[in-house]
């Protein structure tokens, strides 16, 4: 792999997300897209090895990435991803470190973006990274890769995708992915209803890419303002179905996956104000609270990524459907996962 020094922001080099294709040592984990069914097992897998030794009192814990940093920088608010990778690390046994923002960093002096990744990469072994730009993390992994190959790097650093902008998070659907397995044992066969702004809510993104690979059904209840983009409606084929009845979907449902208004994103011409308008709407009408829940069938689960707002309503979390919070559990085993396999630690 060729790079050049200068990473421009505009394009990504498409080497940096090789196909995980059965082994993700020294590799980066930037895109659902980078698996295939068998290697999202091999993550549930490892993940369940990983959740039997937390469950353990007598261990709780492992030595495998011992002497061994995780550094997760967050240029984006974090409270549930940046910490569970951090947790995660050091229940593999190394060492973590969690920033928050850039504001302390030389990027107040003038240092370029570029500049600023490779040097968190001469103090980590593995990195995970999440910004509010699209592609954000590969634009890491290729700043990262270009000092790798000049030999700079005592090893190879791998980046996480902990969310990048409007495009996807790999590690949260790995999750997600993770908590439907433990309730039924296997994909074939399963609808999921995914609710939600599916033009630019990550999580959703890598959700639909994974239940797909999987076998799974995906029922899109979508907004006019925001619907699912046009190149996942084209892979996704007829294991698609995009709809405006949400209570249609609920009825047929195994999983309902929520997902708040990622409002962050929205701009303030007329064409994003209407979209915010007509976004907002379609959130009322989506409202999900007990009474609404008892259309969906009795082994049939509930998820939200979190944070939640008003669209998953606190009167369903009496509910034995509702998963979210486990969900947010299973992310610590998940992300073992991740990290393990990744730094060739499994």
């Amino acid at each position: 792999m060729t790079l050049t020094a200068e990473i421009v922001m505009d394009t990504v080099d498409r080497s940096v997300m090789q196909p995980i294709d059965g082994d993700a040592f020294e590799k980066n984990l930037l895109s659902m897209h980078q698996l295939c069914d068998k290697d999202i097992y091999d993550y549930i897998k490892e993940a369940a090895a990983a959740e039997t030794i937390l469950r353990d009192p007598s261990r709780r814990g492992v030595t495998v990435a011992r002497f061994l940093k995780l550094t997760s920088l967050m240029r984006q608010p974090s409270t549930r991803t940046g910490g569970s990778m951090t947790t995660a690390m050091e229940k593999l046994g190394g060492s973590a470190q969690l920033i928050s923002g850039m504001a302390s960093s030389s990027e107040a002096k003038g240092e370029s973006l570029s500049d600023s990744w490779v040097a968190i990469a001469t103090q980590t072994d593995i990195l995970g990274i999440r910004t509010a730009e699209d592609d954000g993390s590969a634009y890491a992994a290729q700043a990262i890769a270009i000092a790798s190959e000049r030999g700079d790097l005592f090893n190879f650093v791998p980046v996480i995708n902990l969310g990048d902008g409007r495009n996807e998070h790999p590690s949260q659907g790995l999750g997600d992915m993770f908590t439907i397995y433990k309730k039924f044992g296997s994909f074939e066969g399963l609808t999921a209803a995914v609710v939600g702004d599916h033009e630019r809510y990550r999580a959703h993104h890598s959700f639909m890419i994974g239940a797909v690979a999987l076998g799974m059904k995906v029922i899109a209840v979508e907004s006019p303002a925001a619907p699912v983009p046009p190149a996942m409606v084209e892979k996704f084929g007829d294991r698609l179905t995009r709809t405006d009845d949400l209570d249609g979907a609920m009825e047929v449902a195994d999983v309902l996956d929520m997902g708040r208004n990622p409002d962050e994103y929205a701009g303030d011409d007329n064409k994003e104000k209407a979209r915010s308008k007509q976004l907002a709407q379609d959130y009322a009408s989506w409202i999900v609270d007990y009474d609404r829940i008892q259309q969906m069938p009795l082994d049939s689960i509930i998820l939200h990524p979190r944070p939640r707002r008003d669209e998953l309503h606190p009167s369903v979390d009496i509910d034995h459907r509702m998963k979210d919070v486990e969900q947010m559990a299973n992310m610590i085993p998940m992300r073992m996962a991740i990290i393990a396999r990744h730094l060739g630690k499994s």
